[in-house]
């Protein structure tokens, strides 16, 4: 809003304007296995931010941190529960 744009909030137009694509699980390990892809997707594009920014955006650095934290959580999860992702 503040660069003049319209927020756009309808499930249609956040999908749109997602990285990732949305994939209903069908059970619990599903549903963590798709959380991860989209986790490392998130990772990939703040990488990208990173490398186009360098050390001038500390908040970007630290979000990537979270997000690969939040990975690895999740990858720990389902290698406790046995799955192969």
């Amino acid at each position: 809003m503040q660069l003049g744009g319209e927020p756009n909030f309808s499930p249609d137009g956040l999908s749109t304007c997602s990285n990732a694509e949305y994939f209903e699980g069908a059970t619990l390990v599903d549903m963590i296995e798709e959380d991860l892809v989209a986790e490392r997707i998130a990772i990939d594009s703040y990488r990208k931010m990173v490398a186009y920014l360098g050390n001038d955006d500390p908040t970007t650095w630290r979000m990537l941190a979270m997000e690969e934290r939040h990975a690895d959580d999740l990858a720990s999860l389902l290698e406790e529960m046995g799955s192969s992702r």
